[in-house]
């Protein structure tokens, strides 16, 4: 029996990319490539690393949602081979072009 998904939203599976950016939006300072999102955050690996509770600046670009800027912070994180896992919860989104 699988274990009960306490998740507060339904995720959707996605492979783009995601930008990591300074703390002023301005410069790249890592990439990375989205496993899913929600409303409420996203879940990303890259070989970048971050700290749990870390706040992080990015921007994705979705199909039908266009480019988006998202403030967020690491709420989880697991190792991998090559990269790191990210579990993010979004603080802020905002649409940056259609």
């Amino acid at each position: 029996m699988p274990a009960e998904d306490k998740r507060r939203a339904p995720r959707q599976r996605h492979d783009s990319v995601l930008e990591l950016y300074d703390e002023f939006g301005k410069l790249i300072v890592g990439i990375g490539k989205l496993v899913d999102f929600s409303m409420v955050g996203a879940c990303f690996s890259t070989t970048k690393l971050l700290a749990d509770g870390e706040r992080v600046n990015a921007r994705l670009r979705l199909l039908q949602e266009g480019v988006l800027d998202i403030s967020a912070h690491v709420v989880w994180s697991r190792r991998q081979a090559n990269a790191t896992l990210y579990g993010i919860e979004f603080d802020l989104v905002r649409k940056a072009r259609p």
